[in-house]
């Protein structure tokens, strides 16, 4: 009897093990996907809800066309998560959806403008206008 517990215990540990493998490299491989050039759709579940801030996810949408990204730091480094309309966006929509988050603009160079919130460091926005790929993109960097 001991035997067929041991056995038990080594099925349901490799199963474990086995599962857990397949999560860790599904994980690894959406990570991938969101950091990519490309980016990834709110269809894309998986990574949606795990890589995308909760205020970006929330950021106005209106017809136009979207996609997400989201990019990683080493270590002790801040994250990014960002929306990235197409070029039919509206940008005041964008700055009144951060005005009502008690976020203003702390420094802006002609092409974009960095949000931050009374004297905090992060989490902080920015949008910025790439005029060559006819682009609005709206980042929140943060440590969460």
């Amino acid at each position: 009897m001991s035997n067929n517990k041991a056995n038990a215990l080594k099925k349901i540990l490799f199963s474990f093990l086995v599962i857990f493998i397949i999560f860790f490299l599904f994980d690894f491989s959406m990570q991938k996907v969101a950091e990519g050039k490309d980016g990834y759709t709110k269809s894309n579940v998986w990574a949606y809800y795990l890589y995308t801030d909760k205020d970006i996810k929330s950021a106005p949408k209106g017809d136009v066309s979207y996609y997400f990204t989201f990019i990683a730091q080493d270590g002790g480094q801040s994250r990014e998560s960002s929306i990235i309309y197409s070029d039919n966006a509206i940008l005041s929509d964008v700055k009144k959806y951060l005005i009502t988050l008690g976020y203003k603009v702390s420094s802006h160079d002609g092409v974009s403008e960095k949000w931050t919130k009374k004297d905090e460091v992060l989490p902080y926005f920015y949008i910025s206008i790439d005029k060559d790929n006819h682009t609005l993109t709206l980042s929140k960097v943060s440590f969460r």
